[in-house]
């Protein structure tokens, strides 16, 4: 276990210390990889809370760190996160394979909730912050064995059909979220999954993450002009449930309608690449289409800089940060009814939601935009309107801070009374 600290006055435990657990969190402050929990954390030390993170991975080999999934990989800079009181990246072992998750909880249990248990002893936070169901199990153990609150943040639904049906797991999980103080989901439609899994939903909150306006650049060009072509763009990993596949089918569809000046850039990587690749080689798009994998956000912004229409019916997106970087740029962006987007997006007015998996309503959505590009300047503008008045770091922050607070004024009435949940 590593761990940084900052200099000895900034670092003494108070009545608005918070510890962070995360597996998710980037190495270096400009990284994109999970980035969302580092500006969400870092938001809240700008509200002046002490804010202590511990980084959660599981320990693997030096010569197969290249192997698993981006945010497992590398280490820490713990000296690069000056906004918080103390940094530890913590390192559990695993066994490999789905088959074995009861004995890999056992481990991370043992080596989570001992390391927890000092940080918080060691902080004097009153406040466990927990990120992913993954760690909620012995995090919101030791917090209630100290006699502390717990939040947890979950940020989708794990699509792996082995997390929850290995073992014990969905008991496991289940136990420990409806002992939480306070389930925060990033989306509403997260809501009737994980209330099925814990039983009831009276300690849900909706707290949607942040994003930064000041990082977009300005726009190579006006929106939907009428003598260019209308430049599509996804961004998005290359999953089952993106609706990568809806869009190419419907663009095929318009373009045997007539309608041909346009192109379309899908910006990520992922298990179905091939799959599209193949699927817009038949569809005789291969011109049209441009598959450039991922890339760092700097570019991203710039391609959404130059870009007309965000379209991305995915019908399995709790929040969708991808849509608010797009529509921040001012783009018309397209989401799925009754998913992550529609919380945000008012159909019409900035930016419009198609039926999921609906490539005839998807196809519609696009002619009718293509009709009316003069009319689609106004979508743009309240589009990045809704974003710079809703979603910032800042706004984030204070829904978060409102959880926090009606947590801890919980926990003063029920140590007044001598009672707790």
């Amino acid at each position: 276990m590593t761990e940084a600290r900052a200099p000895e006055s900034d670092r003494a435990g108070s009545a608005t210390a918070v510890l962070v657990v995360t597996p998710w969190f980037p190495n270096r402050p400009a990284d994109s990889n999970a980035a969302y929990v580092y500006k969400s954390a870092a938001a809240m030390a700008r509200r002046g809370l002490q804010v202590h993170v511990v980084v959660c991975r599981p320990w693997l080999p030096r010569g197969l760190r290249h192997l698993p999934p981006e945010w497992m990989r590398g280490d820490v800079e713990l000296g690069a996160f000056q906004e918080f009181g103390s940094i530890t990246c913590l390192r559990y072992a695993v066994v490999p394979g789905a088959h074995f998750r009861n004995l890999s909880n056992r481990s991370i249990d043992f080596t989570l909730s001992r390391a927890l248990a000092m940080a918080l002893r060691r902080t004097g936070a009153r406040l466990l912050h927990i990120h992913t169901e993954g760690l909620s199990p012995p995090a919101v153990q030791t917090a209630h064995a100290l006699g502390l609150r717990s939040i947890v943040t979950l940020h989708g639904i794990n699509t792996d059909p082995h997390f929850l049906h290995a073992g014990k797991q969905r008991k496991r999980i289940s136990l420990a979220l409806n002992r939480a103080d306070r389930i925060a989901l990033v989306g509403e439609p997260l809501r009737a999954f994980f209330k099925e899994l814990v039983g009831w939903d009276d300690h849900f909150r909706i707290v949607p993450n942040g994003f930064d306006v000041s990082e977009l650049p300005a726009r190579v060009r006006p929106l939907l002009r009428s003598d260019a072509p209308i430049r599509f763009i996804s961004v998005s990993n290359l999953h089952e449930g993106k609706g990568i596949d809806i869009t190419l089918r419907a663009l095929a569809c318009i373009r045997g309608r007539g309608l041909q000046d346009w192109d379309y850039t899908i910006v990520g990587a992922g298990s179905q690449r091939s799959d599209l690749t193949a699927l817009s080689e038949n569809l005789g798009l291969t011109e049209k289409v441009r598959f450039i994998g991922a890339q760092p956000p700097r570019r991203v912004f710039e391609l959404l800089a130059d870009s007309d229409v965000f379209v991305l019916p995915s019908y399995r997106e709790a929040f969708g940060i991808a849509y608010l970087e797009a529509m921040a740029a001012g783009l018309v962006a397209i989401g799925v009814k009754g998913q992550g987007p529609s919380t945000f997006i008012e159909s019409g007015r900035n930016g419009f939601l198609v039926e999921p998996c609906g490539v005839d309503d998807l196809v519609r959505t696009i002619c009718d935009i293509a009709g009316r590009r003069t009319d689609m300047q106004a979508v743009g503008y309240a589009a990045a309107e809704t974003v710079r008045e809703r979603f910032s770091w800042d706004a984030h922050a204070s829904s978060l801070l409102t959880v926090y607070r009606e947590v801890l004024s919980d926990h003063d009435r029920q140590g007044r009374s001598g009672s707790r949940r």
